[in-house]
């Protein structure tokens, strides 16, 4: 059946910009180091492979009900990318843990993607993660990802709905969860570190044990750390498998229920 141009510009649209708030926010294609013509042209690309296998829909007249969809679409996008960004949000979270316990509570770095300041152990942990994650062809399961959503999720049938903040709430969660399992090893010896310091601060009064407690906590953290530094490809499976699973929460939530 043979469409007007109009109608399949409004279907190549919403497809697109649901496209668009996924690609501003995901963990890999949201950096603000890919520039802005980057993503979208890549939303476009991603639009045009998928526009032949999308059923057509039938468009309002009313231009208000038409922006009202395209947004709608647009928030769609965002939310099921920030289902993604929520696990390796936890990252930055571990890495504040270990600053604080580490002394690097004061030694932030800038964060070029949000502008802001974060932890150095989590700036650490989170371009690590991006680097294996792209080793891993991670990016192809976030592309996968939002394809996939447009068969879970038909165009202009998102319901945002009680359940939707519920497993985001459940997401936050996770990513707390995470972060402090992520950090508690280093954590862990970092507190016996401080136990056997307090201990020596009460044997040998002179000692200035301040001055002595800092370096020595920033070595047996960075010992630490390399010593449980196997254990990390396991919390990446745990990122990775985490990423997907959210997505496919955050889209199944959206579905009108029965």
């Amino acid at each position: 059946m043979q469409i007007s141009l109009e109608t399949a510009l409004l279907k190549f649209l919403l497809i697109l910009f649901r496209c668009l708030g996924y690609m501003l926010i995901t963990p890999v294609f949201g950096r603000r180091e890919i520039p802005a013509q980057a993503k979208i042209g890549l939303a476009a690309l991603l639009s045009i492979i998928v526009y032949p296998f999308i059923p057509d829909i039938n468009f309002s007249d009313n231009l208000w009900i038409l922006a009202a969809s395209t947004l709608k679409e647009f928030i769609t996008g965002i939310t099921i990318g920030y289902g993604a960004f929520l696990l390796f949000s936890s990252l930055y979270l571990a890495g504040e843990i270990i600053d604080m316990e580490m002394g690097f509570g004061i030694v932030n770095v800038l964060d070029v993607q949000s502008n802001t300041q974060v932890p150095l152990m989590g700036n650490y942990f989170y371009i690590l993660t991006i680097l294996l994650f792209l080793t891993a062809n991670g990016h192809h399961m976030l592309i996968s990802a939002i394809i996939k959503s447009y068969d879970l999720l038909p165009l202009s049938e998102a319901v945002f709905q009680e359940g939707l903040l519920n497993a985001l709430i459940v997401s936050f969660k996770d990513m707390f969860l995470l972060g402090v399992k992520i950090a508690l090893p280093v954590v862990s010896v970092i507190f016996l570190t401080d136990l056997a310091l307090a201990l020596i601060a009460r044997t040998v009064p002179q000692m200035n044990v301040f001055m002595v407690g800092l370096p020595v906590k920033i070595a047996v953290g960075m010992i630490s750390m390399i010593m449980v530094f196997p254990m990390f490809f396991i919390i990446l499976d745990a990122v990775y498998n985490g990423t997907y699973e959210n997505i496919l929460i955050t889209i199944k939530e959206m579905l009108v229920r029965p």
